[in-house]
């Protein structure tokens, strides 16, 4: 009889357990990144009565206990609940939801440690650290000038006033359709050149809209972020009708008044030895661009001036190539122009421009092997057109807007038009979340129970996306746990109708005693 007492007890207790975490689930219905408990229950030890059966068939090997008795109940397990949660949205680009397995790290600077949440109610504080509402920092990988990753994590700072250096442009991509069929400026010495014979710095502009088929400007950037002006001078040069070939002229006239300003500046110191600005002021680049039957393009010539102004032929050399691309100097800087080829060689390539003279046999090409874009230049006949521009300079800009993707890169948005990846918020992940402790605050501490933790690339396999302007919410479902206290409550009501019942047989039991 005591033990029917101590049973309900052990009922009692367990079950007001199992309301502690029932209430705790509604309680926690909407903080966010909760994830809800359940709590399993185990039986207590048994003891067997003797006197009472046997084994079932007496048999050995197939012993079944008989006059088995309980003792009651206790508390298995408290287990997390680690399903989805709602996302709520918000106007705030720091806070930050997870779809899917992982958590973000945050640090206690002060102390060095290191939490786990789901919670991304993130922000920044006056330094620009991106924190949590405790102040624990939140961990990131940072992207260098050259977009890689470091290799160890971080606190992540995002500066209001941060400020992008400029960058002097190193890569043109330019790629244009020439249509034209007319070979505007002729030379019967240097047919090839004769664009870059034609043009003349001294006059405006250096090469004529009657000798020149098709122009087009580009905006490039020295290293101190200054625009330069580059135009690119087309012209239709003597080949065979089926494979056409087209001379061009790169030319900045942000060159032609850095030169004169030199040139000014230099008669005002000497004004009795007067220099005067040469023709070939500005000129940077002079080739040849070689097209199939069909207007695709297959080859390229380039040559380069080894003395800055001078349009003699015979200082101009083959320009350096850098992966297949030709390069000329601007103010010092080597760039590259793109028009679709992107590797080979110079191939037969004469000592000087002025050896080609008006063979074209003797123009270097790339070669068969070269790569030709399928968005390189063309020669289709009709208009004259631009298809792609653009490179890689920029000038200084500040920080004016950041977003976040759902790979977790924060991406900055300089005044500039410039947009750079600053920072990557992994994702971590464990190998058994089930043992990771709970330590408030929506935070949770690794275990050596949890295994190894790993962190990667949100969006990536087996890791969670990461989605600015929401919030993930509990994802404990209000109605089940309406239902699981109505339980809760009749189990701990039924146990303590057990001890009651079981108080008053003894207490009948002692009445007889005393009668």
């Amino acid at each position: 009889m005591n033990s029917a007492l101590y049973i309900g007890a052990t009922g009692m207790k367990a079950l007001s357990t199992g309301m502690q975490v029932v209430s705790n689930n509604i309680a926690n219905t909407s903080t966010i990144g909760y994830k809800q408990q359940s709590i399993l229950f185990s039986d207590i030890m048994y003891t067997t009565q003797a006197g009472m059966g046997g084994w079932w068939d007496n048999q050995e090997d197939s012993k079944v206990a008989l006059g088995q008795m309980g003792h009651g109940v206790q508390v298995d397990t408290i287990r997390t609940i680690f399903t989805q949660g709602n996302f709520e949205t918000s106007n705030t680009v720091t806070d930050l939801a997870l779809n899917g397995k992982g958590y973000f790290q945050v640090t206690d600077d002060d102390t060095g440690n290191v939490y786990y949440t789901r919670a991304g109610d993130f922000i920044t504080d006056n330094e620009g650290f991106l924190r949590n509402p405790q102040g624990y920092s939140v961990s990131g990988y940072r992207y260098d000038d050259q977009g890689n990753l470091s290799n160890a994590v971080e606190p992540i700072e995002i500066s209001s006033f941060d400020v992008l250096t400029a960058k002097a442009t190193s890569q043109v991509e330019w790629q244009f359709n020439l249509g034209f069929d007319t070979d505007n400026a002729v030379s019967a010495e240097n047919p090839y050149f004769a664009l870059q014979q034609t043009y003349n710095a001294t006059t405006t502009p250096p090469i004529g809209d009657t000798e020149a088929s098709y122009q087009m400007p580009i905006t490039l950037y020295d290293a101190e972020g200054n625009p330069v002006e580059v135009t690119a001078y087309f012209d239709r040069a003597p080949s065979d009708a089926n494979e056409p070939i087209v001379e061009f002229v790169l030319a900045s006239s942000t060159v032609v008044e850095q030169m004169k300003e030199a040139i000014e500046d230099a008669n005002r110191e000497d004004p009795e030895n007067p220099q005067t600005l040469p023709e070939g002021a500005g000129l940077l680049m002079s080739g040849t661009l070689h097209f199939n039957s069909d207007g695709t393009l297959k080859s390229m010539s380039a040559f380069t001036p080894t003395q800055d102004g001078n349009k003699d032929l015979t200082t101009w050399t083959p320009a350096n190539l850098a992966g297949g691309v030709p390069q000329f100097t601007l103010n010092g800087q080597s760039v590259g122009v793109n028009f679709g080829i992107t590797s080979g060689g110079w191939e037969n390539a004469p000592a000087t421009a002025a050896e080609v003279g008006a063979n074209d046999a003797l123009l270097p090409g790339m070669g068969e092997n070269a790569e030709i874009s399928n968005r390189a230049t063309t020669a289709f006949a009709g208009n004259s057109y631009q298809s792609r521009a653009s490179q890689d300079g920029y000038t200084s800009g500040r920080l004016t807007s950041y977003d976040i993707t759902t790979e977790g890169d924060i991406v900055g948005y300089y005044s500039n038009g410039q947009n750079i990846k600053l920072w990557e918020i992994p994702v971590c992940r464990f190998t058994a979340e089930d043992n990771l402790y709970r330590e408030g605050n929506n935070l949770f501490t690794a275990t050596e129970e949890c295994g190894q933790m790993e962190m990667g690339r949100a969006g990536t396999e087996n890791y969670a996306t990461i989605h600015a302007y929401n919030i993930e919410g509990s994802n404990v479902d209000l109605s089940t746990e309406m239902v699981n206290m109505i339980i809760t409550q009749r189990g701990f009501q039924s146990n303590s109708k057990a001890v009651t019942t079981a108080d008053a047989m003894l207490q009948k039991a002692m009445e007889i005693k005393r009668s």
